[in-house]
C-alpha cells in the first residue's frame, strides 16, 4: 500500500480525510457522519460514488483496516514520505529516521513500540499501585477505627467502674461509722437512748449489690478472625501471578543431593551429587538395603517430614523420565508402580506423554516440552505440586496426600534406550531473586 496516496483516505462526500471511516454493502467507504448526512437530504438511498440504490438503508460496518491506515498515515512523515518508527522522548513526539539522521540535535530515542509498551506497563503499575495504595488506607482506617472503639469501650467501662468503687467507698465508711456508734450503744446505760438509736444503725442500706457488675467487652476475635481471612485471600489471589507464586516456593528452596546408596545399579551419580544419568552396562556397587533393586530409581539423602520444600530439576532432552517424592519406606526390591498406592508422588514423560501417576494414572498433553520442572511440597497441608519453571505455570498437584514419615525427593531417568534417553537428570540451584 502506497500511503502517499492521500486520496485513499479522502471521503469522496466531504472531500476531506475520513473520520470515522464506514463502508456500504457496494464496498465503497465514507465518513460515518457524511453518508448519514447524504441520505437524510435525499428520498433515494444510493451510495454516493458508485450511486447504487438500496431498497432500504443499509447497516454500515466501521471499516476497522481504514482506520488503521489512517492511524499510519497519520504516522507518515511528510518530509520523507515515510512511516515514522521512533518515538522522541526529548520533544515528546513520534520521529522519522531520517529526520534524526538530518538533525544532528541530541534525540532521546526508543522504537516506537517500545515506548508504547513502556507506557502500558506504567499505566498499569500506576493502576494496580493505586489499588494497593487505596486498600493500605482502607485498612490503616478499619485500624484506627477499631483502636478507637476499643478504647471508647474502655474509657466507658473504667468510668462505670469508678463509680461502682466510689459508692461502695462510701458504703464502707457508712458501716464503719455505724459499726462505732452500734459499739458506743453498747456500752451506754442510757437504755432509752439505745431503744431510740439502734433501729435506725441497725436497718440495712438502700443499695442492692446482688447483680451489680461490670462487663468489660473488649474481646474482637471475630474481627480478627474475619481480618485474618481477608488477609488470607490476598494471598490466594496474589498467588495466582505466576512469578509471585514462584518466588514464593523458591523462599522454601532446599539443598538437594542424591544418595548413592539408594541408586540402581544402572544409574551413575555426578560426584557433586546433583546429576544422574543411566548407563547401558550394570555397575558394580555394594548390595545395600536402601537399594532399588527392579528400576532405575534413585532417592535424594535429604528426607523432610514437615513443613515446605521446594526443589528444581532439568530434564532436557530427555525422552523419559519421573520426578517428585516418595515416602522412606518404599519397597525398594520388588516390582512397584510410580503410583500413590505405593507410596510415589510423581510426574514424569514416557514417549512423548506426560502423566501424574496417580491412581489412576491423570496424561495430559503440554503446549511446550518441559526443560526444567519444579517441585513444590506442602507437608502440612499434603499437597505436591509440580510447575514448569521456564512458564512459571502449574502443571499439576496432588491433594489430600497421606503423609505419616519422612519423604525423599525421587528421581528416576529410566532406561537408557541406546543412547536416545542417555541425558542426565539435573539438580540445578534455585535463583533467589527474579
Amino acid at each position: 500500500c502506497d500511503f502517499s496516496e492521500r486520496e485513499k483516505f479522502l471521503c469522496s462526500v466531504c472531500l476531506d480525510v475520513f473520520t470515522e471511516p464506514v463502508s456500504t454493502p457496494c464496498g465503497h467507504n465514507f465518513c460515518s457522519s457524511c453518508i448519514h448526512k447524504y441520505w437524510d437530504s435525499s428520498d433515494i438511498c444510493q451510495c454516493p460514488y458508485c450511486k447504487r440504490t438500496f431498497s432500504t438503508r443499509p447497516e454500515l460496518q466501521v471499516n476497522t483496516i481504514m482506520s488503521e491506515l489512517k492511524n499510519l498515515d497519520d504516522r507518515m512523515c511528510k518530509m520523507h514520505n515515510k512511516i515514522t518508527e521512533l518515538y522522541c522522548r526529548t520533544d515528546q513526539a513520534c520521529i522519522c529516521v531520517l529526520c534524526i539522521k538530518a538533525d544532528h540535535k541530541n534525540h532521546n530515542v526508543v522504537p516506537l513500540e517500545e515506548e508504547y509498551e513502556a507506557k502500558e506497563a506504567e499505566k498499569e503499575k500506576e493502576a494496580s499501585v493505586q489499588v494497593f495504595t487505596d486498600l493500605i488506607q482502607s485498612i490503616q482506617r478499619s485500624q484506627a477505627e477499631l483502636v478507637e472503639v476499643i478504647e471508647k469501650r474502655h474509657r466507658a467501662t473504667k468510668e462505670k467502674g469508678e463509680g461502682f468503687l466510689k459508692q461502695l467507698r462510701m458504703e464502707v465508711a457508712e458501716l464503719q461509722s455505724r459499726s462505732n456508734q452500734l459499739e458506743q450503744l453498747s456500752l451506754s446505760q442510757d437504755h432509752h437512748c439505745f431503744l431510740q438509736s439502734f433501729p435506725t444503725l441497725s436497718s440495712p442500706l438502700t443499695k442492692d449489690w446482688t447483680n451489680a457488675a461490670v462487663h468489660c467487652d473488649l474481646s474482637f476475635d471475630a474481627v480478627r478472625r474475619d481480618v485474618t481471612l481477608v488477609q488470607q485471600k490476598i494471598d490466594e489471589i496474589m498467588g495466582k501471578v505466576p512469578e509471585i507464586k514462584m518466588k514464593r516456593m523458591r523462599e522454601h528452596a532446599v539443598d538437594v543431593t542424591l544418595d548413592p546408596d539408594t541408586a540402581h545399579h544402572s544409574l551413575v551419580i555426578s560426584q557433586n551429587g546433583k546429576q544422574v544419568e543411566t548407563v547401558e552396562t550394570n555397575q558394580d556397587v555394594p548390595n545395600n538395603p536402601k537399594r532399588f533393586k527392579m528400576y532405575p530409581e534413585v532417592l535424594a539423602k535429604e528426607g523432610f517430614t514437615t513443613g515446605k520444600f521446594y526443589f528444581e530439576v532439568q530434564v532436557k532432552d530427555k525422552t523419559k523420565w519421573g520426578v517428585g517424592v516418595a515416602k522412606e519406606s518404599v519397597d525398594r526390591k520388588g516390582y512397584t508402580d510410580l503410583s500413590v498406592s505405593d507410596g510415589y508422588w510423581t510426574f514424569g514423560l514416557d514417549e512423548g506423554v506426560y502423566n501424574a501417576y496417580e491412581n489412576p494414572c491423570v496424561t495430559m498433553t503440554l503446549k511446550d516440552k518441559l526443560q526444567k520442572v519444579g517441585i513444590f511440597v506442602d507437608y502440612d497441608k499434603r499437597v505436591v505440586s509440580f510447575y514448569d519453571v521456564d512458564s512459571k505455570s502449574h502443571i499439576y498437584s496432588f491433594i489430600g496426600c497421606c503423609f505419616k514419615e519422612k519423604l525423599h525427593p525421587y528421581f528416576c531417568p529410566q532406561d537408557n534406550n541406546s543412547g536416545t534417553n542417555s541425558a542426565p537428570i539435573i539438580i540445578t540451584p534455585v535463583p533467589q531473586t527474579e
